[in-house]
């Protein structure tokens, strides 16, 4: 796909993956629709911006709110007439235990992380269906496939979205909308510090090794380019997914000896 000229909506834009990730759309010529709740940041992020090729617009908006995603949808088409490609990275994490957790963070962070990328995929089909043409891209996680421990919750909305984009590329790929799914790794932003944290996790263990938002950017953009059925971010996070199909047994002790081994969490705040 032809990414100079084209229209791309980028949720939770105001940091991490999504900034990251707007800039190399910048960069490639696209009109970047900068989308997140924080509109300094947005704002921020169009001025540094402003000296690359194509446009940009801010549109403050909350993924959870419905009416404010098709607002932003019906803002983005005024401006420029079409959409070629959504990137659904607005997303939130949660470290809590599932038999005790909290149900309304729970909520919150399916409301976010799923319901927000539903809200999105809907608001803007209607116009893709009409032009036969279109991208939409998941950005999922490979807990979403690869659940680590305190973890569930997250890794059951990025799971949800792997399913929800096997189901899309049968419903719409008749109209000529690909579906992309990318599955970051442990990814080195403010994400995790950003997260709900109702335990308190041991330090990052040394066996796993981040990779910074540029290579996750990257990756979208070039499964996009490609028009990539799914993509990971390292080779080491596709080899544990392919290891888990085979053995999951020794996934299981490999992630008790990566995240419990140096201590049990503690509720949030104990010292």
């Amino acid at each position: 796909m032809k990414l100079k000229g084209s229209t791309v909506i980028v949720t939770g834009a105001s940091s991490g993956i999504g900034r990251e990730t707007a800039r190399q759309l910048a960069q490639a010529g696209s009109n970047v629709v900068l989308a997140s709740r924080n509109g300094k940041a947005l704002e921020e992020l169009a001025q540094e911006l402003e000296p690359l090729a194509g446009r940009r617009l801010v549109v403050p908006t909350d993924v959870t709110d419905r009416e404010a995603v098709n607002a932003m949808v019906d803002r983005t088409l005024q401006e420029f007439g079409s959409i070629e490609v959504l990137v659904n990275n607005a997303g939130l994490g949660l470290n809590a235990p599932i038999a005790e957790g909290s149900l309304e963070n729970i909520r919150y962070v399916f409301e976010v992380n799923l319901f927000g990328a539903i809200h999105c995929i809907q608001a803007v089909t209607p116009h893709m269906k009409e032009r036969r043409r279109g991208t939409i891209v998941n950005v999922s996680s490979v807990t979403g496939r690869l659940a680590s421990p305190y973890n569930g919750a997250y890794s059951a909305t990025k799971g949800a979205l792997n399913a929800l984009a096997d189901s899309m590329r049968l419903e719409l790929g008749p109209h000529g909308i690909r579906v992309t799914v990318i599955y970051p790794g442990y990814t080195i932003t403010g994400f995790h510090a950003n997260s709900f944290n109702e335990v308190k996790m041991p330090p990052r263990s040394r066996l796993v090794r981040g990779v910074g938002a540029e290579a996750v950017a990257k990756t979208i953009v070039q499964a996009v380019r490609e028009g990539r059925r799914e993509a990971y971010v390292s080779l080491s996070d596709a080899a544990g997914v392919m290891i888990k199909n085979f053995s999951p047994r020794l996934i299981d002790w490999g992630m008790r000896r990566i995240w419990l081994s140096s201590r049990r969490p503690q509720e949030a705040g104990e010292r």
